[in-house]
C-alpha cells in the first residue's frame, strides 16, 4: 500500500481512539474509569477483518507478555444487540482466549461500518505479514460503503489503477483462491493482475491448462510468482508456432488431504507425472515404481 495510505489510516485510528476515550460514556462505563471489563466469550471479530491467518507463535508470545505485565492497552469494541464486535485489538483478544481469561479490558462505543472497516485496515496495513490478497478482500468488503470506486480509492489514499490490481484476485480460478485462503502470500497483486490480463485475452482451454500447470510449479517451488504470466505466454506462443512438444492436451491435478501434491499432463505424444517428493515415503515410492513397471510390462533399469 502507498505510504500516504498508511499515514492516513494511522491518523484516522489515532483521532478516533482519542475521541472515544475523551467522550462521556455514562451508559457504558463506571464513573471515573476509561474502560470496562467485557466477557471474552461475548466478543466477535471485526466483520471487516482483512487478516486470514493469525500465526500461533506470535499469539503465544503476545499471550506470554500479557500474562507477565497485563493488558497495556484496552481493545476497542462496538455493541451489537447483546454481543460485541472488535474494532481494534483482535490479536489481544485472541491472546486472552489462549490464556483462558474470562474478561478483557475494553472501550465500548458506537462505531459506523465505515469506521469499523478503516479500523481493521489501519490496524493491519503497516504489519509486514499482511498480504495483498488479504488487503484486496478487505477493500471488497467495504466498497459498498462508498458511492463510487473513485471515492473508495480516495478514502484509501491510493490511485484507482493500483486499487484495481487488488481486485484482480476476484478473477482467478477457485483452486488458486482456495490456496490463497490457506497461504495468502503466494501471489502479489501485480502477479495476479498480470494473470488476469492474459486470461482476458486468451479464453481457451489451453490457457486454463497452462495456468494450472504454472500454479503447480509455483506450489512446488519450481516457478516464481512473478514469472507465471511469462511462462503462460511462452507456452501459448509455442503452441501458436506449432511446437508439438508444448502442445498440452490436458492436465489432471493430484490431490492429497485437500492439497495439490502434483499433476499429470499430456503433451503431444508424451505424458508427464510430477509429484512433490514430500507426498511419498520410501514405501510408496517403491509401490509407484512397481505399478508403472507392471503397467508397461517392461523392465525399468535402475539409474
Amino acid at each position: 500500500m502507498a505510504k500516504n495510505t498508511t499515514k492516513m489510516l494511522e491518523e484516522r485510528l489515532k483521532q478516533n481512539l482519542q475521541k472515544h476515550v475523551e467522550s462521556h460514556q455514562t451508559a457504558e462505563f463506571s464513573e471515573g474509569r476509561e474502560y470496562i471489563l467485557v466477557q471474552v466469550h461475548t466478543i466477535e471479530p471485526n466483520p471487516y477483518q482483512p487478516r486470514r491467518i493469525f500465526p500461533e507463535d506470535e499469539l503465544q508470545k503476545l499471550a506470554t507478555s500479557i500474562a507477565e505485565v497485563g493488558l497495556l492497552e484496552p481493545i476497542l469494541l462496538r455493541k451489537v444487540e447483546d454481543r460485541y464486535q472488535i474494532a481494534a485489538g483482535e490479536r489481544r483478544w485472541r491472546a486472552h482466549k489462549l490464556l483462558n481469561k474470562p474478561t478483557i479490558g475494553a472501550i465500548v462505543t458506537s462505531i459506523s461500518d465505515s469506521d469499523m472497516a478503516v479500523f481493521a485496515l489501519a490496524e493491519n496495513v503497516d504489519r509486514e505479514d499482511l498480504s495483498d490478497y488479504e488487503i484486496g478482500i478487505a477493500i471488497r468488503q467495504i466498497e459498498n460503503l462508498f458511492p463510487t470506486k473513485k471515492k473508495l480509492a480516495e478514502s484509501l489514499g491510493m490511485n484507482r489503477e493500483d486499487m484495481y490490481r487488488y481486485f484482480s484476485f476476484d478473477d482467478l480460478p477457485e483452486f488458486i483462491r482456495n490456496d490463497l485462503n490457506n497461504n495468502p502470500r503466494l501471489l502479489s497483486r501485480s502477479a495476479a493482475s498480470d494473470i488476469r490480463r492474459i486470461g482476458q485475452n486468451n479464453e481457451t482451454p489451453l490457457y486454463d491448462t497452462l495456468l494450472a500447470e504454472a500454479w503447480g510449479l509455483l506450489l512446488n517451488g519450481d516457478l516464481e510468482q512473478t514469472k507465471i504470466a511469462g511462462y503462460i505466454i511462452r507456452k501459448l506462443k509455442a503452441e501458436e508456432e506449432g511446437n508439438k512438444d508444448c502442445h498440452i492436451q490436458s492436465t489432471h491435478n493430484l490431490i492429497k488431504d485437500g492439497k495439490k501434491v502434483g499433476y499429470i499432463s499430456w503433451a503431444g505424444k508424451h505424458m508427464t507425472i510430477k509429484l512433490n517428493t514430500a507426498a511419498l515415503d520410501e514405501k510408496k515410492e517403491k509401490k509407484l515404481q512397481a505399478f508403472l513397471e507392471n503397467l508397461m510390462d517392461a523392465e525399468v533399469s535402475e539409474v
